[in-house]
């Protein structure tokens, strides 16, 4: 009976031991794509998606891919760049996207703020919706060739005003609902960040333009960091 209990202790040890060592072994490809503005926010403070690389890394072998982003780019930017298979850092996006286990995604306040600056939103606002309405339709569109490459774990970030957080509040919040209804329906994770910026004032510091605080990019690290947790982690590693 003893040896039958010893034996049963060392298997489990053995098994805790293995699965221990295999999970450090496991590498994760923990990829951003989209609007550079809102990944490299870090002249206040240490960026969000920084912090989650950080954490990543302490538990697993992590490598963190930022090649695929650019200041101002439109959602028919990221398109082209899929369908060309463009190049850069000796990779190519389709490569990337196929390897990634982790993908964060932002897109889609460069075109708001194209479109704002053309008009008067008081007296317009209606063409600033049908304007929003057809970027849904590229954005649609954009998930679709990414589901084509990568199946895993796809992490969709709202759009917000980075030059004043309380004007044009609305024409946002219809961007981003529309844009979490589009995430639903492709089984995609969608996180609204304006919501969360929106609700403390220190999370945002206001300059030439808005940066988000320390304070905001810890706010924005603890939300996508549990759902990356709760979604890929314990599910896959």
């Amino acid at each position: 009976m003893k040896k039958k209990i010893i034996l049963v202790l060392i298997i489990f040890i053995l098994t805790f031991m293995f699965s221990f060592f295999y999970k450090k072994d496991n590498i994760i490809n923990y990829t951003l794509l989209g609007d550079k503005q809102l990944f490299s926010n870090n002249i206040i403070s240490k960026n969000f998606s920084d912090l989650i690389y950080e954490r990543l890394n302490k538990k697993y072998k992590t490598n963190y891919n930022k090649s695929f982003i650019e200041e101002d780019i439109r959602i028919v930017d990221i398109i082209n760049t899929i369908d060309d298979n463009i190049m850069k850092d000796d990779q190519s996006i389709q490569k990337v996207l196929k390897s990634s286990n982790i993908l964060l995604i932002n897109s889609g306040n460069s075109e708001i703020d194209y479109k704002l600056s053309k008009i008067d939103p008081t007296e317009n606002n209606k063409e600033v919706y049908l304007y929003i309405d057809e970027t849904l339709k590229d954005y649609s569109k954009l998930i679709t060739k990414i589901k084509k490459y990568n199946d895993n774990e796809i992490i969709v970030l709202g759009v917000y005003n980075e030059k004043d957080i309380n004007s044009n509040k609305q024409f946002f919040d219809y961007f981003n609902k529309k844009l979490h209804n589009l995430c639903k329906k492709n089984d995609i994770t969608f996180i609204n960040i304006y919501n969360i910026l929106y609700k403390n004032s220190d999370y945002l510091q206001k300059t030439d333009r808005l940066f988000i605080t320390n304070k905001g990019n810890l706010a924005l690290f603890y939300k996508i960091y549990s759902k990356i947790n709760k979604l890929y982690l314990h599910k896959n590693l």
